[in-house]
């Protein structure tokens, strides 16, 4: 999926993914591949729906962003998401 489609089907939301392709960059994890699994207008929400899934699925990459971010790329420094392949 790209991000840059998502972006535009559904400005202003918060998402949660689920990555499926990623590296490791300087500071930065970027998402190469990813497949959308909630949308939500609130932070808390989409917050709330990652821990779920997080949860029950500790081995997959998941994570929620903001759709107003231009690249998708998640700071090493989140501590939030852990990247098992990384």
């Amino acid at each position: 999926m790209l991000w840059k489609e998502v972006r535009e089907k559904h400005p202003s939301k918060w998402l949660v993914l689920e990555a499926l392709k990623f590296h490791q960059m300087d500071d930065k994890f970027v998402i190469e591949d990813f497949e959308l699994l909630s949308i939500f207008d609130k932070p808390v929400d989409a917050y709330t729906e990652y821990r779920s899934l997080h949860r029950q699925h500790p081995n997959k990459e998941i994570l929620f962003a903001d759709a107003e971010m231009p690249v998708l790329e998640i700071p090493t420094s989140y501590r939030a998401i852990t990247f098992n392949g990384l």
